[in-house]
């Protein structure tokens, strides 16, 4: 028997055991039709990193009348650290306020810690599933995501067309069974993986002008390339949107000396830096920007360098020449977790050379966060990020008002009827009145992004310490405001915003999840309810409402919960862990 016809015999009995999960973004749900996003679609991608695309229902057949979109991108696109507040659903609010009888579906099927390696497989899928709009907003997991210089898989980066060999055979069940007895499964990686260190960044870090990017900007290209031409055949039409990043505000992660620097140069640079640095702090802004030109004379790969010598030109009001520093800066950087001007450059020749009859169309996102209202000086900063590339709510709906345009143009294309006297597009705070984004997501947002930059790689990044107390001492600040009629205000925002869009399960699983935060579960519980009516087959919303149900003293019904979660994941540790609490709470309390 050959290697194939045994491998095909081992796939087989393990299909007919059940052994192995699901390896394509969309899956059967548990209604007919219906499919949703698969809870293992990273698996096989990320050992480590276990994330999971936005859950979402979406029909086999669309619906007569249904405008699809498909959002594709990282977790910027996604919406982290939120989904329900991203640029894709102010975007839906945008298109229904504008196209009050037309049915709109936007489809969040972008995914945290990915990069365009992994996007391709989802935008195939996602062909399959008669689009009429892909909108594509990636480019920050390029440098150092899958196959990135210095990973385990870089060889295949090198050569990218063994990788879709290469990721059918991780995605067979014998190669998941292989992965589960070697304990190198993700359940695994997890429990006893360490976060990465500080030094562990430190010896990722690649300078710009290192030959060993040159192939990921390569792969990247022809990724994109793909994802639009799947668009393409499935006759939708394609956005592609530069990425916006925060440059003002975001020092880079790390730095990199010229590599052909040498002991002499490097001394006398390091005595520029230092002087220029004395002069920074005492406030002598025209010396240190003397001191920062002459170092930069002498080495200007140092990307910490680019960014003081921005900060003091924009203090003496020179704008331009401190945004071209701020942006060298970013693309010197050596922890590369931002799309870098080439990488912006490969979106704009893409969308510029494809020759599809119009249907390819750019979106200068990054130039619209730049003109923006709340942008004083024209340089993107933290009135639009919470650090490096995560969008703040007025970030995402920058962003969201910027595609709007060509969204409905590419629609127009398609037979979308523009009303003569088209509505106003909803301001910023009519969107966040309808998608309930009220003070206190405000601060689940930033607490939420506080507790990830108190993490290396930020933990190195030039005044770390002062900025990540800042933000702390921020969150705080709007805690100890939160009262009764705090509390009140937002709950009435939620409920308000329910009775809008009765059908809007982030907005009720929202509610639940601030109900539970306030130990108020007999409150909570219905809206859990709702959402696991949704969604019977996820988990974690199971989980949820297990919880809630035992603390409201319903522990029969918590334990049916927790079962209910395990039979349909039984990996999942979580209702493992709840299920042994509410059998002891029955047991206590005799419930």
């Amino acid at each position: 028997m050959g290697p194939v016809a045994f491998l095909g015999l081992v796939e087989g009995i393990l299909f007919v055991c059940g052994a192995g999960y699901p390896t394509s973004f969309f899956v059967k749900s548990e209604q007919r039709g219906v499919l949703t996003t698969n809870v293992h679609f990273g698996w096989h991608y990320q050992q480590e990193t276990l994330t999971e695309p936005e859950p979402c229902l979406v029909s086999a057949e669309k619906p007569k009348g249904t405008i699809r979109i498909f959002i594709l991108g990282e977790s910027a696109a996604m919406g982290t650290p939120d989904p329900a507040f991203g640029f894709a659903r102010i975007l839906e609010v945008m298109l229904q306020s504008a196209f009050p009888s037309e049915r709109f579906e936007v489809i969040n099927a972008a995914m945290r810690g990915i990069n365009s390696h992994v996007i391709v497989p989802i935008a195939r899928q996602c062909a399959g599933l008669a689009p009429d709009l892909f909108v594509l907003y990636m480019g920050n997991n390029e440098l150092n995501g899958l196959y990135g210089p210095k990973t385990p898989v870089t060889f295949f980066g090198k050569h990218p067309a063994l990788i879709p060999a290469f990721h059918w055979l991780k995605q067979t069940r014998t190669a998941q069974l292989l992965r589960r007895v070697l304990k190198a499964n993700p359940e695994a990686a997890r429990t006893k993986r360490k976060p990465p260190t500080a030094e562990f960044f430190r010896e990722h870090r690649t300078a710009l002008d290192d030959p060993e990017r040159d192939y990921v900007y390569g792969n990247f290209r022809r990724n994109l390339e793909r994802i639009c031409g799947y668009g393409s055949q499935a006759g939708a039409a394609v956005i592609l949107a530069t990425v916006a990043v925060n440059l003002r505000d975001c020092p880079p992660l790390g730095s990199l000396h010229r590599s052909d620097l040498t002991p002499s140069q490097q001394q006398q640079w390091e005595q520029l830096y230092r002087k220029g640095m004395m002069a920074e702090v005492g406030g002598d802004t025209p010396q240190a920007i003397s001191c920062y030109e002459q170092a930069a004379a002498r080495d200007d790969h140092y990307a910490e360098l680019h960014f003081r010598l921005a900060r003091c030109q924009l203090l003496s009001g020179q704008r331009e020449t401190a945004r071209r520093h701020f942006v060298l800066a970013r693309d010197w950087d050596a922890l590369q977790f931002r799309a870098d001007t080439r990488l912006n450059g490969i979106v704009r020749e893409v969308a510029t050379k494809a020759s599809d009859g119009g249907r390819i169309r750019l979106v200068a996102t990054e130039a619209a966060l730049a003109a923006g209202e709340r942008c004083a000086d024209g340089i993107p900063g933290r009135e639009f990020f919470y650090e490096h590339v995560h969008l703040r709510f007025d970030g995402d709906y920058e962003i969201a008002k910027a595609l709007l345009p060509a969204v409905i143009q590419s629609l127009q294309e398609r037979g979308l009827t523009v009303p003569e006297s088209p509505a106003p597009v909803p301001s910023r705070e009519q969107c966040a009145r309808t998608l309930a984004f009220t003070a206190w997501d405000e601060v689940n947002t930033a607490a939420a992004m506080v507790k990830m930059t108190a993490q290396p790689p930020f933990t190195g990044q030039l005044e770390h310490a002062a900025r990540q107390a800042a933000a702390e001492k921020a969150v705080a600040a709007v805690m100890g405001r939160v009262d009764e009629s705090f509390v009140r205000q937002v709950i009435q925002t939620y409920r308000q915003a329910i009775e809008a869009r009765p059908q809007d399960w982030h907005l009720r699983y929202n509610l639940g999840a601030l109900l539970h935060q306030l130990e108020r579960p007999r409150e909570a519980a219905p809206y859990f309810d709702s959402v696991v009516q949704t969604f019977p087959h996820l988990a974690s919303f199971r989980v949820l409402l297990g919880y809630a149900l035992g603390k409201s003293g319903r522990a029969d019904q918590a334990i049916e919960q927790f079962r209910q979660a395990l039979k349909r994941d039984r990996r999942c540790q979580e209702a493992r862990e709840g299920l042994a609490w509410a059998r002891a709470l029955q047991r206590r309390t005799g419930q």
